[in-house]
């Protein structure tokens, strides 16, 4: 007697159900995508009890006939493609065939339709993936689809699912994805009758995201607007300043498709930012990628959730190139509203220099030696608005003017995007300047790290650091990197070596070596507290001016926070 047996009708679909409706929010992402591509403008969802027994999506999408929801429901059945072809160019969010007959197998269904050209609508209802009625309907052109009891016929299924609140999260989720990737579309959620999305048909993008994240949000963004042959990457990212603690305001969409796993992106996205943001924060993102649809596979995952990119690493460069770029052009200055703190300042005013000669102390090993100064420094501008330097607080923030507005500048953290700036750019250039030591060092490495050593003397060397092997543990360091100080520092090789080993990704990952330069320009910068004299003020003002990105340290705080002559007004009451 035969062991194997072929599996009825129904238990496949039960079985497929599995694999694509995983909870309710699945069920309003398959019905969201088929309106969208039923090329609607108004999509309506209502829930209740987080989608467990009621779904409801209304669309005045172009509808369909008698004859196509007769068939609509059965597996397989779809209109997205028609051959084998197809299925290597997707242009449509939905064409595996397999969500409505598996939402049908599962629940109790009901779909209201009606084309542009019928003159009459079709009513259908299904009941665990048995049609129970068909009869022709007045309805005006569009669909709706409404599910009922959901998993009623597979407890097993029904059991799993989470609390209201956690099953209303996730189909939010998905309405806020769609509705921030389509604004020419009007959507709206209601739950338990309240509504709680109403996003209305927009023309512009930003203001469909202060609808979705309220204006405050929308004021703290962005624009992207990154063109490569082969890829156009557009939307919004956040100033450096609103940040979050994960990752969950990061929506990407290829080609409109809204990416639940995007890993590719939201690497490229998080390390561009790397040295914007503290450590454990995350950019809000609302970033589009057009792509030629043969150059991915949407078909990896039954939900549709992932796409695999033809070629990874070109994906992961311009995303990675397009938020570079966008945050190098942009005012990242932030704006502090608090009261500013009462301290005394150290005023510079009052020095005379045309009588006083005053040698100045420099930043930088590299400053030329200048005659003595008989006047007051200029700063220069680039980069930056014009500044006016008006002293220094507590021997750490420099005070200025500038565009009438009344700004705060971090002097270690303004040293230390300077210095990493000068490495990165000599590292990149392979012109690292180095210092050569009169009495060449020997290190004694650790045997765990002996190999390691040996097999990447080449990258030291372009970071500044030429070594020879000089024993069985033993290794010669004849020079360092000017940048890391005046002195060899033993302790600083072997932090950066450590750190290097735990990565293991030296020649793979420029963000590696972007984290380790960082952390060492930090101990060779000039420190809060350091007494800097007016001349170092304009020359460290001048030199962070040139910098791409003055207004981030290399670990994410900010170097400038200005207050508005406006808010001053107001903390001096003079306006209300």
């Amino acid at each position: 007697m035969s062991k194997i047996k072929i599996l009825d009708e129904s238990l496949i679909n039960k079985i497929a159900a599995g694999e694509v409706i995983e909870r309710p929010a699945s069920v309003v992402k398959e019905l969201v995508e088929n309106s969208i591509d039923a090329e609607s403008t108004k999509i309506f969802v209502d829930i209740e009890d987080g989608g467990k027994n009621l779904i409801k999506v209304s669309d005045n999408g172009t509808g369909m006939s008698k004859e196509d929801a007769a068939i609509a429901f059965e597996r397989h059945s779809t209109s997205k493609i028609k051959d084998i072809n197809d299925l290597f160019s997707i242009k449509s969010l939905g064409f595996r065939g397999e969500a409505l007959a598996s939402i049908a197998s599962v629940s109790e269904l009901e779909v209201k339709t009606k084309s542009k050209d019928s003159m009459e609508g079709t009513k259908i209802i299904i009941e665990g993936g048995n049609v129970k009625k068909s009869e022709t309907i007045g309805f005006p052109q569009g669909t709706s689809i409404t599910i009922r009891n959901i998993f009623f016929n597979t407890p097993a299924r029904k059991k799993y699912l989470k609390p209201n609140e956690t099953e209303n999260r996730h189909i939010i989720d998905v309405i806020t994805k769609y509705s921030l990737s389509h604004p020419y579309i009007h959507f709206r959620l209601k739950n338990n009758g309240k509504e709680i999305i109403n996003s209305p048909q927009t023309d512009s993008q930003l203001t469909n995201i202060s609808f979705l994240y309220g204006s405050n949000t929308a004021k703290q963004l962005i624009e992207v607007n990154y063109v490569e042959p082969n890829i156009v990457i557009k939307g919004y990212i956040s100033k450096p300043k609103l940040n979050r603690a994960s990752k969950g305001e990061q929506s990407f969409f290829v080609n409109q498709r809204y990416v639940k796993k995007a890993t590719i992106l939201s690497n490229a996205l998080n390390d561009a930012y790397h040295t914007f943001m503290m450590v454990g924060r995350y950019p809000v993102s609302i970033l589009s990628v057009q792509i030629a649809p043969e150059k991915i596979d949407v078909n990896v995952h039954p939900t549709k959730a992932e796409i695999k990119f033809e070629d990874e690493k070109s994906i992961y460069n311009a995303m990675f190139n397009a938020i570079t770029k966008t945050l190098e052009k942009s005012d990242l200055i932030p704006e502090e509203l608090e009261e500013v703190v009462d301290r005394k300042i150290q005023d510079f005013g009052n020095v005379n220099y045309t009588k006083k000669e005053y040698q100045p102390k420099y930043l930088f090993e590299n400053s030329e030696q200048k005659t003595l100064e008989t006047k007051e420094p200029e700063i220069e501008t680039n980069k930056l608005p014009e500044i006016r330097s008006l002293g220094i607080i507590n021997k750490t923030y420099i005070v200025a003017e500038m565009r009438g507005n009344l700004t705060i500048i971090d002097q270690h953290a303004a040293a230390e995007r300077i210095l990493y700036e000068k490495f990165l750019e000599e590292t990149e250039k392979e012109e690292v300047k180095k210092q050569k030591l009169l009495d060449p060092q020997i290190i004694v490495v650790p045997p765990s790290l002996v190999d390691f050593l040996e097999s990447n003397l080449e990258f030291f060397d372009s970071c500044g650091y030429e070594i020879e092997k000089f024993g069985k543990i033993e290794f010669l360091i004849r020079t360092y990197p000017v940048l890391f100080g005046s002195v060899f520092n033993k302790e600083l090789f072997f932090e950066l070596l450590d750190d290097l080993h735990k990565d293991k990704k030296i020649n793979s990952a420029k963000i590696i070596k972007h984290e380790k330069i960082a952390s060492k320009a930090c101990r060779a910068a000039i420190k809060a507290g350091d007494e800097i004299s007016v001349y170092q003020v304009a020359e460290l003002l001048n030199e962070l001016d040139k910098k791409n990105v003055p207004y981030n340290c290399p670990h994410g705080r900010p170097i400038i926070i200005k207050f508005s002559y406006y808010e001053l007004e107001k903390m001096f009451k003079r306006i209300v």
